[in-house]
């Protein structure tokens, strides 16, 4: 008589979940969404290329904070600090503090890009033909919202 943990249905299972849990993989994915307006892929593109080089050395390549005074920008951060809020709230927070010290040295088009990558590294679809204006007031009329 086999037991349940030597039965190969069992035993393949298991497997699998142990490299589910070894690769990072997420139990469940988390997608969030744009009520009003759009990322585009190459918003989000140049939006990676600006957090690497300006925000990244706080707030982690992964967007997890390698510093104690600085937020994560995903997971629970993101999903208490974002969600329901406008995109244009959060640029202006983004765009008159970061980087740390020097708020608004940036453009308003490399802030609304690194928003843009914020937002799609938190599951926010990107598309061929949308883009996030780089007007703060237009901004105002676009939510994130939760799956």
């Amino acid at each position: 008589m086999q037991t349940l943990f030597t039965h190969p249905h069992i035993q393949v299972l298991g497997c699998a979940l142990a490299m589910a849990a070894f690769t990072g993989l997420p139990a469940i994915a988390q997608d969030h969404a744009l009520e009003g307006g759009s990322i585009g892929v190459e918003q989000v593109e140049r939006g990676q290329e600006e957090y690497m080089a300006n925000c990244s050395s706080c707030h982690g390549e992964d967007l997890h904070s390698v510093l104690s005074t600085a937020p994560d920008l995903t997971g629970s951060v993101f999903k208490y600090g974002w969600v329901g809020q406008t995109v244009g709230a959060k640029y202006n927070v983004i765009s008159t503090t970061m980087p740390a010290g020097m708020g608004g040295s940036l453009s308003d088009q490399t802030y609304v890009d690194i928003v843009a990558y914020i937002l799609s590294a938190n599951g926010v679809s990107a598309t061929q033909d949308g883009e996030l204006p780089a007007d703060p007031e237009a901004l105002q009329a676009i939510t994130i919202t939760a799956p």
